[in-house]
């Protein structure tokens, strides 16, 4: 023992330049200061000749040989805490059994774990799998195979075809027929809960619509007005207060569609253009044209033989009418778009393509299940003169006779959700 305790000294004193030496050692317990010591020295000596305690050190602290240097003194707490606590920052733990240290390397932790995850496969009963992914997948930290980067345009679902794996156009979404969710168990189960209440029909509505087209002069009215007049004497309603002045757009409750065309077939002036009847799913568009495709010039392109090639689109015209609804619990929002367009010959720029003259009004308004609206708006005005006197004879004409025509479309429409 006093050939080891020389050793001590020995490399203390080389490795620190100076330690105080036992027979100096306070009343108040022992002193260290080691600079660069292995950690299976600073260990045995500690043990040895410090704490006095029954130990055992394993064979791998043994043969640690990392250099550590600390420094200890009474003031600053007890001997043993401050030892296990240089000792645990070292990765060595001390576990005391009946009265004796065992010394030896911390266990290394139990990997946690993998946390079970559960695949879900959901085939969309009502809704389009990605509009279920895009609406549920902020709520989960799983992963939804239907989610893509870039959101295609609403409706605009035309890339079906499988795209190369990290190209541009696999990011894009688009119709998706199988959700596969997967994620923890919990998640799964909260999915399944959610898809039962969101995963719903969308409602359709059946929509039945008659176009009207009014021949008026200025001295009727507007034909807006006449519409409202007939309307109010066949049906016995009373309108005055439910219009507001200058507007185009009113709605019935309690009224048919089919008294409707009773009540304005007694006057000449209206003529039915068209009277279609769709069904619409909520969310889709629905559209009906009464006119003709026109062609009209498009782009040139130039093949690699060299010789220009004109392209040629056909274009609408006519009465055109679009919806657009959006089903809810206890109303339907609509978008309606009309437009009365033709094609007139061009007199500047491009004369071999035809000019597109149209008059469109587009409007939004919320109908409740089985009402009736009539909107109008839309307006042509003609002028014409006309001479008055003795035709066989011009001088003796007796004067010009000026009027006004309008033509005017009128819209009714009546909703009933199915």
């Amino acid at each position: 023992m006093k050939k080891f305790l020389m050793m001590f000294f020995l490399v203390v004193s080389v490795g620190a330049g100076a330690v105080e030496k036992p027979s100096k050692i306070a009343p108040d317990g022992p002193r260290f200061n080691f600079t660069s010591i292995n950690v299976a020295q600073v260990v045995q000596l500690i043990y040895g000749e410090a704490l006095k305690d029954a130990y055992v050190i394993a064979p791998e602290v043994l043969t640690d040989e990392r250099s550590v240097s600390f420094r200890y003194d009474p003031a600053a707490g007890e001997l043993r805490p401050f030892i296990m606590a240089f000792l645990d920052s070292l990765g060595l733990a001390v576990v005391r059994r009946n009265g004796v240290d065992f010394v030896g390397k911390k266990s290394p932790p139990e990997e946690k774990a993998a946390e079970v995850r559960d695949v879900f496969v959901y085939r969309p009963r009502f809704r389009d799998g990605s509009y279920l992914v895009d609406l549920l997948s902020p709520l989960f930290k799983g992963e939804f195979t239907a989610r893509r980067a870039v959101h295609a345009p609403a409706g605009d679902k035309s890339l079906q075809i499988a795209s190369p794996a990290g190209s541009a156009a696999a990011t894009i979404d688009r119709q998706s027929d199988t959700l596969v969710f997967s994620g923890a168990s919990a998640e799964v189960t909260m999915l399944k809960k959610l898809l039962a209440q969101v995963d719903t029909a969308v409602g359709d509505v059946i929509v039945r619509g008659v176009l009207y087209e009014v021949q008026n002069t200025s001295s009727d009215g507007s034909a807006f007005s006449l519409a409202l007049n007939l309307l109010g004497g066949k049906l016995g309603l009373s309108l005055g207060s439910t219009v507001a002045a200058n507007s185009n757009y009113i709605s019935l409750k309690n009224t048919t569609i089919d008294a409707v065309l009773t009540s304005l077939s007694s006057d000449s002036r209206f003529t039915v253009k068209s009277a279609p009847t769709l069904r619409v799913q909520s969310g889709q568009s629905g559209r009906f044209t009464v006119g003709e495709d026109v062609p009209v010039l498009g782009a040139v392109s130039y093949p690699s033989a060299g010789a220009a090639v004109q392209s040629v689109e056909y274009r609408s015209s006519g009465l055109i009418f679009e919806l657009l609804p959006i089903v809810h619990e206890d109303a339907v929002d609509l978008q309606v778009l009309q437009q009365k367009s033709s094609f007139v010959s061009t007199n500047t720029g491009v004369n071999n393509s035809p000019t597109l003259i149209k008059r469109e009004l587009k409007t939004s308004l919320s109908v409740g299940n089985g009402e009736l609206v009539v909107i109008g708006g839309l307006t042509e005005d003609k002028d014409s003169t006309v001479l008055t006197g003795l035709g066989w004879f011009p001088g003796l004409n007796l004067g010009k006779a000026r009027d006004k025509n309008n033509t005017e479309v009128i819209l009714i429409l009546q909703l009933t959700k199915v």
